[in-house]
């Protein structure tokens, strides 16, 4: 049985040139060309996670999707981009301007894609709490996907990457109500197996965009830029993502996504056999993790049957900034738990009681206005982790 490759290339700029040599190197390193078959319909799947410029590294960066549209192309093949935003408050197509999507289209006269406008198909699912996910049909139409995700942290899931890309797949409001049905992040992590698990077999491999990122409180505003430098490919987005985690928190046996993803993927990062340049060439050092990191922490069995009791004590919860605050609307649109409230004279808050610290709103807001507040007993038990590295 031969080995899971893991290709890393080391590119410090956004420069076309630089781009196009290392995105083809990492591919190029995993053996897939030849899969891109003649007139085939190939699928590009992005992160646009909402309407910002590529420069703020929220999104995908246009120059990683040209290189690939590029490729595409020139192995006979017929590229498409699509996505399903989080934020498409303004119209999907004011994000595919804003993250310089169509111009890209335009100049390789290719097709954007929504994933709003075509219906779904209903997958079933074993989940504890869901039955089946919505999938938006088109899809299925492609002969192949090929997944470009951004490297951030997540203040729910803790790292963004492969096999996360993938919830973009899921249109619309429906991406909001499964967070209500599945609330910690454990069972998040447990549906987004299942849907990568769908997927599987149309992916040709997964190209992450890491030569800038977030750490700190991402994947949106309230992240903090970093040049990981790094261009990485695999054909298996769990093992990447297994690679991604160790780059990062150094202990990928402890990471509770990763011990989920072991049943869809290779999640055995001492076999892989490891292509391009070294982890040492790359900015990993001290990333910092969300804050939120300490949910991921709690028992499974205390998450799901005594989180109403536990959360009394033990909370990190979302608030709004009202002198940030734009009152677009955005963030009660968002929140599966509707504990969003605007009163008459316009002013937004969040009822704590209902919250169900899933952290949309903070995800979804354009303007910075959502900040993350911890209880005593948080901040206790954030310190005491500190204090043990």
């Amino acid at each position: 049985m031969s080995k899971t490759i893991i290709s890393s290339i080391y590119c410090d700029t956004y420069e076309q040139t630089a781009v196009d040599k290392a995105v083809f190197k990492a591919i190029n390193s995993l053996g897939v060309l030849d899969k891109i078959k003649p007139g085939s319909k190939i699928l590009i799947k992005p992160n646009l996670l909402s309407d910002h410029r590529p420069d703020e590294a929220i999104t995908t960066h246009p120059a990683i999707i040209k290189s690939i549209v590029q490729i595409v192309k020139s192995k006979g093949a017929v590229p498409f981009i699509g996505d399903s935003p989080g934020n498409i408050l303004k119209g999907i197509e004011n994000v595919w301007e804003k993250t310089e999507m169509t111009s890209i289209a335009a100049e390789a006269g290719i097709r954007l894609v929504s994933f709003e406008t075509s219906g779904v198909k209903e997958m079933p699912v074993k989940h504890p709490t869901v039955k089946s996910i919505s999938v938006a049909k088109t899809v299925f139409d492609f002969d192949a996907i090929i997944n470009v995700p951004k490297l951030k942290t997540h203040t729910f899931m803790g790292l963004t990457c492969g096999v996360k890309n993938f919830y973009g797949c899921v249109p619309g409001i429906r991406k909001i109500e499964y967070h209500k049905m599945a609330p910690s992040p454990y069972d998040f992590g447990l549906l987004l197996g299942e849907l990568y698990g769908i997927l599987k077999d149309k992916i040709l491999f997964t190209v992450v965009d890491g030569i800038e990122g977030l750490e700190g409180n991402g994947p949106s505003t309230k992240g903090i830029k970093r040049k990981y430098n790094i261009v990485c490919a695999a054909a298996d987005a769990v093992a990447l993502d297994t690679y991604i985690t160790q780059c990062i928190e150094k202990n990928y046996k402890k990471n509770f996504f990763i011990k989920i993803l072991k049943n869809y993927g290779d999640t055995d990062y001492e076999k892989f056999e490891f292509k391009g340049d070294g982890v040492a060439n790359f900015n990993f050092e001290a990333v910092k993790l969300p804050i939120t990191k300490i949910l991921n922490m709690i028992p499974v069995s205390l998450a799901r049957f005594a989180g109403k009791y536990i959360g009394r004590f033990l909370w990190i919860k979302p608030f709004i900034e009202e002198d940030k605050c734009v009152k677009c609307g955005q963030c009660l649109k968002s929140c599966p738990a509707k504990t969003i409230i605007k009163t008459d004279k316009g002013i937004i808050y969040i009822n704590e009681e209902n919250c169900i610290s899933c952290f949309c709103c903070h995800e979804l807001c354009g303007y910075k206005a959502i900040e993350i507040k911890e209880s005593i007993i948080a901040k206790l038990f954030i310190r005491l982790k500190k204090n043990n590295k």
